[in-house]
């Protein structure tokens, strides 16, 4: 498998293992996994041996290099149930300045809310480069592409998710997926859309409140049962 100087750390110890052991034990054969803010695919790939031949991955990455990573690791694997979106996924389609911050935190430049505004104004910006990436809802792609709707989505976004689920309401609301989300920031903010949507959530990591968990821990989400 390829890393490039993304995830080389996963090779000397194991990372994020709370979150990845409930995100494989969600899956079955068969299922329809949206990957957003893939980076190199480690969540694609273990998406793609669990979902199978009958299942599909599709991992969303505005990183040219990265989304190439994916390919290349997925062929290298024989997963042919793997297929890449060089794109970035927010609430608009067109095209957006991608910030590289680096291999785990390149982003978006696009500020969601207003507290998101007052917390990038705070802090230090360690910025390598501005690349212009396209960027699409998961709504208008589905509905141009026919794509099968997700069984659950893992996003990983950088501060992006607001948008993200912005961009997705449709989706939530007919296909109703599970979500596995890595706030950056942005667990406020998040939990009170997963609340419009009629979602419940709760960190993965923590017995705390969404809005109330650690910077970047792990969101699970479902929707909320009826009765």
């Amino acid at each position: 498998m390829r890393f490039g100087d993304s995830n080389v750390s996963r090779i000397v110890r194991v990372i994020e293992r709370g979150a990845e052991d409930s995100f494989l034990e969600l899956l079955r054969p068969g299922d329809v996994v949206y990957d957003l803010g893939a980076n190199i695919g480690w969540y694609s790939l273990l998406a793609a041996q669990r979902v199978g031949p009958t299942g599909k991955v599709i991992a969303f990455e505005p990183s040219v290099t990265n989304a190439a990573y994916i390919a290349w690791n997925a062929a290298t694997n024989r997963f042919a149930n793997v297929s890449v979106v060089p794109a970035a996924v927010s609430d608009q389609d067109g095209w957006a300045v991608f910030l590289n911050k680096g291999p785990l935190e390149s982003r978006l430049d696009k500020d969601d809310d207003e507290t998101q505004v007052q917390r990038r104004a705070t802090r230090e910006q360690h910025i390598r480069g501005r690349t212009a990436v396209p960027v699409l809802t998961l709504d208008s792609w589905i509905a141009q592409t026919a794509q099968a709707p997700p069984t659950l989505i893992k996003m990983d976004v950088e501060g992006a998710e607001i948008g993200a689920l912005r961009g997705m309401s449709q989706t939530l609301r007919s296909a109703k997926p599970t979500l596995i989300i890595e706030p950056h920031g942005t667990r406020q903010a998040v939990a009170e859309l997963l609340d419009s949507f009629d979602y419940e959530h709760w960190p993965i990591e923590h017995d705390l409140a969404t809005g109330e968990t650690s910077w970047r821990a792990h969101i699970l989400a479902t929707p909320r049962r009826a009765g």
